[in-house]
């Protein structure tokens, strides 16, 4: 109503949603952008590789080909394409190049996707992480936890005992994450859709006595 009623205002209305949990007042505000109401519907997608090298190129302008391509492998690995964990690894880079805290180019060949980072992600992408976990309902959260632990294709069945949680409870979770982007569903099991995210987690939203209780009861040592 408020949108009809505005519709002569010099007003821009910005209106973002998830697609997970169902929002069926906003289904329906969907169905009447373009053809009631002034608009346009979006959907944002994830940095592909030609756009991260055109990032990379701009932002390591003393790369040369074959250290580019290294280095999108590296950060489309890591970040999922998401704009904002991208730009922050490639910033992390260059910082490295202007403290002198690497040489030459990162990662170095062969060393593609495990090289440790030049350099600590900013704060407020570490923040970006946290709080997005914390708007996951307590299952979620949970079992997100525990993967970080677990590491990559864990089998669902492993995390429903390692959190002694009913099966449809932790499917239902599990859903929710995959909507979301956290996670994806392989044949062999569930990974981290962007693998900084999974050690932010690990690292920073988990005590050493919830990591060993995590790998204690999913049968697992240090």
């Amino acid at each position: 109503a408020a949108l009809r009623d505005l519709a002569a205002a010099p007003l821009t209305v910005a209106v973002a949603m998830a697609p997970f949990p169902v929002r069926p007042e906003l289904d329906e505000l969907r169905t009447r952008i373009g053809r009631d109401l002034d608009g346009e519907t979006l959907r944002l997608h994830g940095l592909d590789a030609a756009s991260l090298r055109s990032l990379a190129e701009r932002m390591l302008p003393g790369y040369d080909p074959l250290a580019i391509d290294r280095v999108v492998r590296r950060v489309a690995t890591d970040s999922a394409g998401m704009p904002l964990l991208a730009v922050e690894l490639l910033r992390a880079v260059t910082l490295g190049l202007d403290l002198g805290t690497i040489a030459g180019a990162w990662p170095e060949p062969l060393r593609t996707l495990d090289q440790t980072l030049p350099g600590d992600l900013p704060d407020a992408v570490v923040a970006a992480i946290r709080i997005g976990v914390r708007r996951l309902s307590p299952t979620a959260q949970r079992i997100l936890a525990a993967a970080a632990v677990l590491g990559d294709l864990v089998p669902a069945p492993q995390l429903d005992r390692a959190l002694a949680l009913d099966p449809e409870e932790a499917a239902r979770a599990l859903d929710e994450l995959e909507w979301h982007g956290w996670l994806v569903s392989e044949p062999r099991g569930y990974s981290f859709v962007a693998r900084v995210v999974r050690r932010v987690i690990e690292r920073d939203m988990l005590t050493p006595g919830q990591r060993r209780r995590v790998l204690h009861a999913a049968g697992r040592t240090e």
